[in-house]
């Protein structure tokens, strides 16, 4: 009984194994295989997929570009501060005493030596009616005295003494209007009142504040600049100014330079001159922008192109249908553009956006006019 199974399955074996011996040779030389499985149906092999260019693998990344072109390039200086006015005053109370009226309010515009307030001055216009009725005798007293001496009737120092009693009454009665005068509160210059701390019936004291006026013609901006930037700038040059209260920028100019550096903190303060016509207010926040140095005719590409790794600045390439990295070196800066000292060479295309994922020898697809957001943005 053994015999025979052996003898059956020996066979069995031997064809197995020959049927597996025959696929293997089918399929290393392109033969057709048993079973009806051939190359084109079978499982791709890896080594084909790695030979497939990336193109075929990955899609194409949109990506703008810009021309590397020659153009003017300005480095700007950066500072902030306050609009301020030519003149910002606190106007006193010159007397004590309490406030009778108040004739102005705060935002009215006033002219030079205009009352805003007076104080109770009944018996300072009481002093100074005295004044002129004794000023007003003395005179007569003095007119009979020259005649008198004309006539030699009376000696030349009774004469003086007449002279020196009416000059006497002279001074008090000019004392008495000053008195009168410090009872009423007057615009020292004209503007517009930005403050009144006083009101109708109040007790106030001599040198107490009663409103605070302001000169707008010219306002101004004073800045701190360290003093290698204040170097580069002169009188008469031009100024940008930005505040969120007018739309658009500001153009001022450089008033003053302050000759001195301060010693606390190094800087040089330059003052700023607004045009008359400027739509802000004195106290608003702005920021100014100078310009420090300017070249003519430099390479440039536009600030979005640049890629900042470790210190290095790069710029992708564009060459056909795919980029590559290139280093650069820069110099001046603007708000768009930069400019490049080495690495670049003029009519190259640098990209500007979509550069995000991109690497030397990425496929890219430049999109229809890229070039206009450059254009756009000069």
């Amino acid at each position: 009984m053994l015999r025979r199974h052996k003898r059956i399955l020996m066979p069995a074996a031997a064809l197995a194994v020959g049927l597996v011996g025959c696929f293997v040779f089918a399929t290393r030389h392109n033969d057709v295989p048993l079973f009806g499985l051939t190359k084109a149906n079978a499982a791709p092999d890896s080594s084909a997929a790695a030979a497939e260019p990336d193109s075929a693998r990955t899609p194409a990344v949109p990506v703008e570009v810009a021309t590397v072109e020659r153009r003017a390039v300005a480095a700007f200086h950066r500072a902030a501060s306050s609009i301020e006015a030519a003149r910002l005053v606190e106007v006193p109370c010159r007397a004590a005493g309490s406030v009778r009226a108040v004739t102005v309010e705060e935002g009215d515009w006033v002219v030079r030596d205009q009352i805003l307030a007076e104080l109770d001055n009944a018996r300072q216009k009481l002093e100074l009616r005295r004044a002129e009725l004794q000023l007003a005798e003395q005179r007569r007293k003095l007119q009979r005295a020259e005649q008198m001496a004309g006539e030699s009737l009376i000696s030349q120092e009774e004469f003086d003494t007449q002279r020196t009693a009416y000059e006497r009454t002279e001074a008090e009665r000019d004392l008495a209007a000053i008195n009168l005068a410090e009872t009423y509160v007057k615009a020292p210059f004209a503007g517009q009142l930005t403050a009144r701390h006083v009101v109708a019936g109040q007790q106030v004291l001599g040198g107490q504040a009663a409103f605070v006026l302001a000169d707008f013609e010219p306002l101004r901006v004073r800045v701190h600049l360290p003093e290698a930037v204040a170097a580069k700038i002169a009188i008469g040059e031009p100024a940008v100014l930005e505040t969120d209260a007018a739309a658009g920028q500001l153009q001022a100019w450089v008033e003053r330079i302050n000759p001195v550096v301060d010693p606390g903190t190094g800087t040089v303060q330059v003052t700023l001159r607004l045009p008359a016509a400027a739509a802000v207010r004195a106290g608003g926040f702005v920021k100014a922008r100078l310009t420090t140095d300017r070249k003519q005719d430099v390479l440039a590409v536009p600030k979005l192109a640049l890629v900042d790794e470790g210190g290095l600045r790069s710029v992708f390439v564009a060459a056909a249908d795919t980029v590559r990295k290139v280093e650069i070196t820069t110099g001046l800066y603007d708000d768009t553009h930069v400019e490049v000292t080495s690495g670049l060479e003029e009519g190259w295309l640098a990209v500007t956006l979509g550069r995000g994922g991109l690497r030397t020898g990425t496929n890219i697809e430049i999109l229809p006019d890229s070039n206009l957001t450059e254009l756009a943005s000069r």
